[in-house]
């Protein structure tokens, strides 16, 4: 890796969402991807066939148990093309569940991992963070996807919806996105338009500005493009990877 590559910022990126929200597409966004597909369906490759077309065999890695997600980042590694500048793993809480899944592999008579067993998943899915994403290793930009889960107090739902993700990610991502369907709404009458809906982008964090600074933080990503996460960074040509 030459001193030039080293200077360029490769970003790390949560998207979170509902199903359907777009959370996938975004991703997929940015620019020439390789997508780890560690969903139970391994659905993902359709949006990836629908955006690249001649190339989505060559970007999709259907990651169906942990030791997949290593093998496929070696290969990822390996090309020096140029082929790949993102790796997008959806869903991040996939990728932990198929990590315990293979820690169970090991504890007999197990059916889960109870809390303080988890460091051994979490430090492994770190690694992997920090293979990705730092620019003396492959120094690729990184967007984890994080699916909404049902709140639990005391044993009963609160009725709200959480992020369901990595939780280093609250301090560790350079930028959190967060989706949402909301339907439209006629202008001049504020009634609801039946069975019309757009995406909003909410920006849930942004350490390349000042939320405490109107005039500098952007709280809706308006532009859902790679083109309008750019602008949102901040970052000059030539200073991010791309």
């Amino acid at each position: 890796m030459s001193a030039e590559e080293v200077l360029k910022v490769p970003l790390l990126v949560e998207v979170i969402g509902e199903p359907s929200s777009g959370k996938t597409h975004l991703s997929c966004l940015f620019p020439k991807p390789a997508l780890i597909d560690t969903t139970p369906k391994g659905e993902d490759y359709v949006i990836l066939r629908r955006l690249f077309p001649m190339e989505w065999k060559k970007r999709y890695f259907r990651v169906r148990v942990f030791q997949d997600f290593n093998t496929y980042l070696k290969q990822i590694k390996a090309d020096t093309t140029g082929f790949f500048k993102t790796v997008i793993v959806d869903t991040s809480v996939d990728l932990r569940s198929l990590g315990a899944e293979a820690l169970l592999k090991t504890l007999p008579d197990r059916k889960r991992l109870m809390p303080e067993e988890w460091g051994p998943v979490n430090a492994q899915v770190d690694e992997f963070i920090t293979e990705i994403n730092d620019p003396r290793k492959m120094g690729m930009n990184l967007v984890l996807t994080a699916q909404m889960q049902d709140e639990w107090v005391d044993r009963k739902t609160t009725g709200r919806r959480i992020r369901k993700g990595i939780p280093t990610m609250n301090f560790q991502a350079d930028m959190r996105l967060f989706l949402q369907l909301k339907q439209a709404v006629d202008p001049k009458t504020m009634h609801v338009i039946p069975n019309e809906y757009f995406r909003e982008c909410v920006v849930v964090k942004c350490r390349f500005r000042n939320q405490a600074d109107k005039s500098d933080w952007i709280p809706v990503l308006k532009d859902l493009s790679w083109k309008g996460i750019k602008e949102l960074s901040k970052l000059e040509a030539g200073e991010f990877v791309e």
